[in-house]
């Protein structure tokens, strides 16, 4: 793998944990701030689980794309 590679692949990596993170964090505002105030405990329960089963599926198929990227990595002198 090419240097540029590694440097645009960390670099990309990154940003989309990042992006992971404030999505995480907006989905837990917009519950607090837009759901709770009403104080329907079924949906609020609800809502909780959504929530929390989007963050494991976006940190499982983060961590599955950067193991893949360091495979990639480690396989680029080998020929």
């Amino acid at each position: 793998m090419k240097k540029w590679q590694k440097i645009v692949g960390i670099t990309v990596f990154g940003v989309i944990g990042i992006y992971e993170l404030l999505l995480w964090v907006n989905a837990y505002l917009d519950l607090k701030y837009i759901v709770e105030p009403y104080d329907i405990s079924d949906i609020i329960e609800r809502m909780y689980l959504r929530i929390a089963s989007l963050s494991i599926a976006l940190w499982f198929n983060y961590f599955i794309a950067l193991f893949m990227f360091i495979c990639l990595w480690r396989k680029g002198g080998k020929k």
